[in-house]
């Protein structure tokens, strides 16, 4: 059951990351982060009173969560400038480099000891990385890259938090703050960049649909994320995060004329094997 919510959960993310391909050309990165974090909030809300009542919003961590919530900010907002930059599908290959981040970050951190195995393995995913990236192309922007690997290392802080905060707080709470925080963020960086020139493109009905669905389709993409956790361990779930790869490459092609290089399957392969070999070893010594 947990599998299938999390297959859920990433089908969701592919179709968000289209809508925001689409709709990136008439509206700015902000204004379309603004009314997904706005229109994800009713559902959530409204599960949250169902299932915590009065104190739906009380939370206890207030560290954790103000963490959480910068790292998420920034992860997604990294994540919808690298698909608006570069390909969905590599912009999903280098995404999955958050396990080499998370290595690092747990020796930086945690002050966790990192064997020659692991270590070697972290150098052989960047390696993999270098393959995707070079040569530069016309066809490449480093700046898409770069938020891509950038989104990878905030979402892996978002996640080492995530697990702190869901040992003392309900995460239907958590997720509350965060997009309430992401609205008013988001609101701010709009109206300082564009004004309010970025409420031009709304006269467009279908655009305005688009921005509605964006918001009401996070609310369930968190709703499935929280239920696999829910019904099987995380350990179990990692694995399938690469199903994230045949993903976007399916939605590049069919949706967006992408092309997919040998080059990028090389690099993606060498990508997906140095984040396995870190799991197993974590298994191992776990």
């Amino acid at each position: 059951m947990g599998a299938l919510y999390l297959g859920g959960e990433i089908a969701m993310s592919f179709l968000l990351a289209s809508i925001v391909k689409v709709l990136q050309p008439d509206f700015s990165v902000f204004l379309i982060l603004f009314f997904r974090y706005l229109f994800c909030l009713p559902l959530l809300v409204a599960y949250a009173i169902y299932t915590r009542g009065p104190k739906f919003l009380t939370i206890t961590n207030i560290r954790g969560l103000t963490l959480r919530t910068i790292f998420g900010f920034l992860g997604l907002t990294m994540w919808f400038l690298a698909i608006t930059n570069i390909d969905i599908s590599l912009a999903t290959a280098l995404t999955q480099t958050m396990p080499i981040f998370i290595t690092g970050l747990s020796v930086l951190i945690a002050g966790e000891t990192v064997g020659l195995k692991r270590s070697v393995s972290v150098l052989v995913g960047l390696l993999g990385v270098l393959v995707l990236i070079f040569p530069l192309t016309t066809a490449v922007s480093l700046w898409g890259v770069l938020y891509a690997l950038l989104g990878s290392l905030f979402s892996a802080l978002m996640f080492v938090y995530l697990r702190v905060l869901g040992r003392t707080d309900p995460a239907v709470s958590t997720s509350i703050w965060y997009n309430l925080t992401g609205v008013i963020i988001a609101g701010l960086l709009t109206y300082s960049i564009d004004g309010f020139e970025a409420m031009t493109g709304l006269s467009t009905p279908s655009s305005l649909y688009l921005l509605i669905s964006l918001g009401v389709l996070a609310s369930f993409q968190q709703f499935c994320l929280a239920q696999s956790h829910m019904y099987a361990q995380a350990s179990s779930l990692a694995p399938l995060h690469y199903l994230a790869i045949p993903f976007g490459i399916g939605v590049g092609i069919i949706l967006f004329d992408e092309v997919i290089t040998l080059k990028y399957l090389i690099g993606t392969a060498i990508i997906i094997a140095s984040t396995y070999y870190i799991f197993l070893r974590e298994q191992a010594k776990s």
